[in-house]
């Protein structure tokens, strides 16, 4: 019976230590506090400037966020 109980225990611990390594993988990408967002970086709500953090961050958020983006870097004259 002892066996059993020690089998089981065992087994119920295997079990939950694998469990996180059968969880879910997934990626997010947290773009902050963007307000407005130009091809060359974007403005905070507190109007302070950063540029994007890889090449492709303007093209995912003006994806995901249509209608607050512009196409053109933030010191084109031609915009203003």
């Amino acid at each position: 019976m002892k066996k059993i109980i020690c089998a089981a225990l065992l087994a119920g611990f295997a079990a939950t230590a694998a469990a996180p390594a059968m969880a879910a993988v997934g990626i997010s990408l947290d773009f902050g506090d963007v307000a407005v967002g130009y091809s060359d970086g974007y403005y905070d709500s507190g109007h302070h400037w950063h540029h994007w953090r890889h090449n492709g961050d303007f093209n995912k958020w003006n994806h995901d966020h249509p209608g607050m983006g512009h196409n053109w870097r933030h010191d084109d004259h031609h915009h203003h």
